[in-house]
């Protein structure tokens, strides 16, 4: 489990060190997002990016956009800096903090995040929060990930270390935290959100690219190494146990390995509401 308060310290950190391959593994997805933020976004206004991370969702909206005001928040201060780095535009800025608390102006006309709404304790209590910051009929667009199942990536990993490839239906924080459609149009509509609608986004998850095959998939092996759900399994492992798990992650990866690039099949959903 992933939960907010573990973004303030050592995940957040690790993914803000990781950047480079973490942007990577999303180019595919963040192109089918963007397409689907601006396809409701207003001309001008306040725009909150939920999650930020390093800012890639955020500075493309805030290019789109020149008239609106961008935001970008999100939990870690190293992602927050690493983001403040990497985009300067008039129209964009980034703050370290709580979404549910006061670091954002309001009313907001639109609220968007790349994977960053599954990790709030009491979801339905949180998005009843954002919708009243909201101006009327702002639209709310996210993507979060499908099923295990539906994520190669996840199952590799979850076969190579014993974890179980379905997901639990009871809600825990963490990347799979919305994986059930029922689940989100449910708790949308308990919070207030109206119209809301999932489209299924299929795409290659990049783990890792280099020279050739062998280059791509040592580098997917160091990614996996500190990021997603096998790190803190290879962590746990003594030497020897390391190096067998180590070498049966990498028979897997190696099936996705071709052209220079471990590319795995990955599947999320585009939701889209209004306030």
């Amino acid at each position: 489990m992933t939960a907010a308060a573990d973004w303030t310290g050592k995940v957040g950190d690790t993914w803000a060190r990781e950047w480079q391959r973490t942007e990577q593994s999303f180019v595919d997805l963040e192109q089918a997002l963007a397409r689907a933020i601006l396809s409701v976004t207003p001309t001008s206004g306040q725009f909150l990016d939920l999650g930020c991370g390093v800012g890639t969702t955020a500075a493309g909206i805030a290019a789109a956009r020149p008239d609106a005001t961008v935001t970008g928040i999100d939990l870690s201060p190293a992602l927050v800096a690493t983001a403040q780095a990497r985009h300067t535009a008039a129209n964009l800025r980034f703050v370290a903090g709580d979404a549910l608390g006061g670091s954002v102006d309001q009313p907001l006309d639109l609220i968007f995040s790349r994977h960053g709404v599954m990790f709030f304790a009491d979801p339905v209590a949180a998005f009843t929060h954002l919708r009243a910051r909201c101006s009327a009929g702002a639209p709310l667009v996210f993507s979060c990930f499908r099923a295990r199942r539906h994520n190669a990536w996840a199952a590799e990993l979850g076969a190579a270390t014993g974890q179980p490839i379905d997901d639990d239906r009871a809600y825990t924080p963490g990347p799979f935290a919305f994986a059930d459609r029922d689940f989100v149009a449910d708790l949308l509509a308990r919070a207030g959100w109206q119209g809301a609608s999932a489209a299924t986004v299929d795409f290659d998850y990049v783990a890792g690219t280099g020279a050739d095959d062998a280059a791509a998939l040592a580098d997917a092996l160091a990614f996996f190494t500190r990021i997603g759900p096998a790190a803190a399994a290879i962590r746990a492992c003594s030497d020897h146990a390391r190096a067998e798990l180590l070498e049966r992650i990498g028979t897997r990866l190696a099936r996705y390995a071709r052209h220079g690039r471990v590319a795995m099949p990955a599947s999320a959903w585009i939701w889209t509401a209004r306030a």
